[in-house]
């Protein structure tokens, strides 16, 4: 074991002075998440805020048709109403950002007891277009309101006749569970993802890096046996993933709760939110056979590369491999059951995704951890393998 951590520390340092390691497993989590999260969160929320405070320009077609309500809209601070025009293409040409079509006689219809449509055009594909709508639709319903609210005073009548239902829902799942639903729902693939990329670049530097640089024959001359060779190479690679993970989960989950807490000042979240300790204490230890197993794969194909470039272009449709079963936590409906317990990546997508949100299905962990641990040590003997075979290492 000496040997091993003798080349274990050796080649930790020579990754840590490499500065595209350093950028995959340092920066990327600390920097650019919590800049990309932050930055494009209040972004969103400046652009929303400033759109919302707009006053929005809307046309009245048919107003005579409807003087009460047209002085309503008139007096409304929110809105500015615009002589009336081809609402259609004025709206399509962002003139107007919305426009209602009063029916003839609707004053004479309300008047009457009777009901008479209002039509609001607007444009979906255009946010200041559904804000004018939203505060058209307001002022609609409050006007609305105030015409029931005579009618049933004129019949000596009380407002609650017209809802003899109260209906109140109430939602029992806790704030952490519904905390862990936001994470749980890209969170588990960002994990499996952020890992595999935290033990590219040092696995294909290990090993493509050094045929290409010609010193791997160097370290093949030392004392050191292939296994130990094998061993210190993918306990490096090891510790570059895992500090990926860990570097990622605790900035994407702080990052999350700043956006989160961003847009509750809007009022569009409603969602207090935290993540239960021992959910985190799952993740870490979800990520260790996963490291394992994606840091021994990683280093089996890029020892089978002659130079940097060529482990580049094997690995990539690797990823493809890694994404597609990793993004199951997108998928609504799929439920963790002991069949896809043992389905690699996606078991550990659906476990982390159950722990996030507050399910913490001990048997089905055990299957997922114990079954993964497997195929890892499966992949950490076929590379020690192949460090054993001069063919591979000496492949020209």
């Amino acid at each position: 074991m000496s040997k091993v951590w003798t080349i274990y520390r050796k080649e930790l340092l020579d990754i840590l002075r490499d500065r595209r390691t350093i950028i995959s497993m340092v920066v990327i989590p600390i920097v650019l998440f919590p800049a990309m999260t932050i930055g494009f969160s209040a972004l969103v929320s400046m652009q929303l805020k400033k759109s919302q405070a707009e006053i929005q320009k809307i046309s009245v077609d048919g107003a005579e048709n409807f003087p009460e309500l047209l002085d309503r809209l008139e007096k409304a601070k929110e809105l500015e109403v615009a002589p009336s025009t081809d609402y259609r293409l004025a709206i399509t040409q962002k003139k107007l950002s919305a426009a209602i079509v009063i029916p003839d006689s609707a004053d004479l219809k309300i008047q009457s007891g009777d009901s008479a449509e209002i039509d609001v055009y607007f444009d979906a594909a255009e946010v200041k277009s559904e804000f004018a709508k939203d505060k058209v639709l307001k002022i609609l319903s409050e006007f609305a309101d105030s015409i029931i609210a005579k009618r049933l005073e004129t019949l000596g009548a009380k407002p609650e006749m017209l809802r003899p239902l109260p209906i109140k829902s109430h939602n029992i799942a806790s704030e952490e569970k519904m905390s862990g639903f936001v994470l749980a729902i890209f969170l588990p693939y960002m994990i499996i993802i952020l890992t595999m990329i935290g033990a590219t670049y040092p696995a294909i530097d290990l090993t493509a890096g050094e045929k290409e640089r010609g010193t791997l024959e160097t370290i093949l001359a030392s004392p050191a046996s292939r296994f130990d060779i094998a061993a210190g190479k993918f306990l490096t690679i090891f510790t570059a993933s895992i500090i990926t993970a860990l570097l990622s989960v605790t900035s994407l989950t702080a990052t999350i709760g700043l956006g989160i807490a961003s847009f509750a000042e809007m009022g569009q979240s409603p969602i207090a939110f935290r993540m239960q300790p021992l959910a985190f204490v799952v993740l870490v230890i979800l990520m260790i056979p996963v490291s394992c197993l994606f840091s021994s794969v990683l280093m089996t194909i890029s020892l089978f590369a002659k130079s940097y470039k060529e482990a580049q272009s094997y690995i990539t449709p690797a990823m493809f491999v890694v994404i597609l079963p990793a993004m199951v936590s997108f998928i609504p409906g799929v439920e963790l059951d002991f069949k896809l317990s043992i389905v690699p990546i996606v078991n550990v997508s659906l476990v982390a995704k159950e722990a996030l949100m507050g399910n913490f299905r001990w048997g089905y962990l055990v299957s997922v951890f114990l079954s993964t641990a497997l195929l890892a040590s499966i992949a950490v003997f076929v590379a020690k393998r192949q460090f054993e075979r001069e063919e591979v290492l000496f492949r020209i």
